[in-house]
């Protein structure tokens, strides 16, 4: 689930800026006081950006680029546009652009997550099961009770991170629906049978 991104006009590629060849080895990054996601669907890139206040935005069609050294990809939200970018054969970074109108309004370096968190040797994981669904689908959700990015069937098996109140973050290991299978993000944990079992 890793990813790279997209193009625009010359003059919001003048606008959007670097980074470098760690792009996308993690697929969640923090760009000042957002959190990021990038990943691949089966047929389109997709960016997912929350501010502090767990306000989401996901944009889909994201276009690659490659210009004057430069590489990226961008989506378009009406006259706004989104960009990661990051300079070939450079450590520099890569880097959240966010243009409107021609004129760019904010230019934050993208962090990688995974690079922040400290190394815990796991005893144990919590392995659970949807269960329970009468009818529709148990939504996988960006935020505890936030907007929905998925849904998830009776049977979908899910490994469990953390739990806040009713909510649970996992990610969907397997299901009837493989287009699931990966994604990250909040269940309500009423709908889920978890199990612990120790790691050898």
């Amino acid at each position: 689930m890793n990813i790279k991104q997209l193009f625009l006009t010359a003059v919001i590629t003048t606008a959007c800026i670097v980074s470098t060849n760690i792009q996308a080895k993690a697929d969640t990054y923090r760009a000042g006081k957002f959190t990021v996601n990038i990943f691949d669907t089966e047929n389109t890139k997709v960016y997912v950006g929350c501010d502090d206040k767990g306000q989401c935005i996901r944009l889909e069609d994201g276009t690659q680029w490659r210009e004057n050294g430069h590489r990226g990809i961008t989506w378009a939200n009406g006259d706004y546009y989104y960009s990661v970018s990051w300079k070939e054969d450079s450590n520099e970074g890569m880097y959240l652009n966010i243009v409107h109108k021609n004129k760019r309004i904010l230019r934050e370096k993208l962090v990688a997550v995974e690079e922040n968190l400290p190394v815990v040797s796991l005893k144990s994981a919590t392995w659970c099961d949807v269960v329970n669904i009468q009818s529709g689908q148990l939504a996988l959700r960006f935020s505890p009770n936030g907007k929905s990015r998925a849904g998830l069937n009776n049977g979908n098996h899910l490994l469990l991170h953390k739990q806040q109140g009713i909510w649970a973050y996992v990610t969907v290991i397997s299901g009837a629906n493989k287009r699931v299978e990966g994604l990250k993000g909040w269940v309500n944990s009423n709908y889920l049978s978890c199990t612990k079992e120790p790691i050898d």
